[in-house]
């Protein structure tokens, strides 16, 4: 606290007083529920083995009082058909959303995550799914707020410098929002020599995982993981079934996006969202099929936070007239730490399966999901929390397809000290992941790794309007005269000197812990 800071209202610093003031901050998604007919192309279904939602924000407009913007959620099914064949197939939805606040304003901030949650899929019939989940984006808008109250009744010029302010200086933060679409990725996969040649490109699957990001002047360096699943036909057993070859890719990429708004000092959380991909296998050079064509189109929404000090006026009054303010109180954001890392996981889990056994596990898909939890370590450091699905696809005993789903908990002490108020927004990937299946018991080995911000939010009571009344203040004691005032244990200065009208450098300390206050 800052009791003797000099505010200068006639010219307003904004930089010095700007700040994220959280001014919506809610999770918005619409229940769909959708019936898809498959394409004439493919065969019938007999049984989902597993469904892949990807959201993505396709356009926004904020102004004037709204923010509108829409989306699509691409579904991508994976099925076994009535030949007990594995085969794919993806449905689209949209979405969109309009809010209404008089809070937004030219000089709001706003992050959209997208998001498409809940997602079941029932088999209606052989030809037709139904689709339900929750979709929309997570939002949070962030204002450009100056803490410089608005000065009323007074002529700055004549009367600014008779004004006394109480200034606090808290920690705060700067956001700046960034957007980067139509961008490629694309590679050729192959097959390692071991393995046998494939016949067919049943099944793939890219998400896309920031790793890390790094702000210099003008630009970030985006560096980035495509973790690419893909099922392949090899042939078929002499009982006519058909052979799968699960492979996984892991692709390390860099993005560099471009702003002159970037500056070195930022920290940055990252999502790329996938817009599109595609898959195709051929030939190598010696004919065989042993090559997949990857390519993905995706877009990079950057949010870059600058830790900054703010000076937040609390209180102020005049020497001269009397004065009237009105305080109100704010929430701040202030950036806490980066959250980057990995830790393993090592579990067991019961299966719904007859205990004599005979499955073995086919191919498998992970889906970790990570937040903040509510409790906090014995020495104030965050923990993580969350649960990672896994979907199976088993072959029993005769060779049979069979699909299953589990979910593994997930929980992690992060190292970064955290308070009661503290937020964070979270991206994860599975990495390394094995899976044993023994009977009915499966055992599961993977490294979750993870890459995001941790915010705190500091409430503060802020002049919002300083009103300087046309009467001349009338000080206690009559002009010339001195007071003697013995103060009572930790009562500001200010306050006394505000109660006196006075300047806070007026107050000269007596022995024995008096003020000889002036009056003027």
């Amino acid at each position: 606290m800052n009791d003797d800071c000099k505010v200068d209202f006639s010219i307003p610093d904004a930089e010095r007083f700007s700040g994220a003031l959280p001014v919506f901050e809610e999770k918005r998604t619409k229940e769909s529920s959708e019936d898809f007919i498959l394409p004439d192309y493919l065969p019938d279904i007999k049984k989902i083995a597993a469904v892949f939602p990807e959201a993505v924000i396709k356009g926004r407009f904020s102004g004037g009082g709204t923010l509108e913007y829409d989306g699509e959620v691409h579904y991508k099914i994976l099925y076994i058909a009535e030949d007990q064949s594995l085969k794919s197939a993806t449905f689209v939805t949209g979405f969109d959303d309009k809010i209404g606040s008089s809070a937004l304003t030219v000089d709001c901030v706003d992050i959209l995550t997208p998001l498409s949650e809940n997602v079941n899929i029932r088999l209606l019939n052989p030809r037709k799914v139904n689709i339900r989940s929750a979709n929309g984006a997570s939002v949070q808008v962030f204002k450009r707020h100056s803490s410089l109250p608005q000065l009323v009744g007074a002529s700055v010029e004549e009367s600014g410098r008779t004004l006394q302010c109480r200034v606090e200086e808290i920690d705060g933060v700067n956001v700046l929002d960034l957007r980067e679409n139509g961008l490629t990725l694309s590679e050729d996969l192959n097959f390692e020599a071991a393995m046998p040649s494939a016949l067919d490109l049943l099944f793939g699957r890219v998400q896309p995982v920031v790793m890390d990001c790094r702000v210099s002047e003008g630009e970030a360096q985006v560096r980035g993981s495509a973790e690419i699943d893909c099922v392949l036909c090899t042939g078929r057993d002499e009982n006519g079934r058909e052979e799968w070859m699960p492979q996984h890719y892991s692709l390390v990429f860099s993005q560099t996006v471009k702003n002159e708004g970037l500056h070195e000092g930022g920290e940055c959380f990252c999502i790329l969202s996938p817009e599109g991909s595609e898959f195709r296998l051929r030939e190598d050079e010696f004919g065989q099929k042993r090559v997949i064509e990857f390519d993905m189109t995706y877009l990079c929404d950057l949010r870059v936070l600058y830790p900054k000090k703010l000076s937040v006026v609390t209180d102020a009054y005049s020497t001269e007239k009397e004065t009237e303010c009105d305080l109100s109180e704010k929430t701040f954001c202030s950036f806490l730490a980066p959250l980057k890392g990995s830790f393993s996981v090592n579990e067991s889990v019961t299966l719904d399966l007859p205990e004599e056994g005979g499955y073995t596990v086919a191919q498998f898909f992970a889906f970790p999901e990570l937040h903040l939890s509510s409790e906090r370590g014995k020495d104030g450091c965050a923990l993580l929390e969350g649960s990672c699905a896994v979907h199976l696809i088993l072959r029993d005993a005769a060779g049979a397809p069979d699909v299953r789903r589990t979910s593994i908990p997930l929980r992690f002490r992060a190292g970064k000290t955290a308070g009661e108020n503290a937020s964070a927004q979270i991206a994860s990937r599975v990495s390394g992941a094995r899976m044993r299946l023994d009977k009915n018991i499966l055992s599961c080995d993977f490294e979750v790794g993870f890459f995001g911000q941790l915010l705190e939010k500091n409430e503060v009571t802020t002049m919002d309007e300083l009103r300087v009344l046309p009467e001349r203040r009338q000080s206690a004691g009559r002009r010339g005269s001195v007071i003697l005032y013995f103060p009572e244990k930790d009562e500001p200065l200010f306050s006394i000197a505000k109660r006196y009208g006075v300047p806070v450098s007026d107050l000269n300390a007596e022995d024995g812990g008096a003020l000889f206050i002036p009056c003027r």
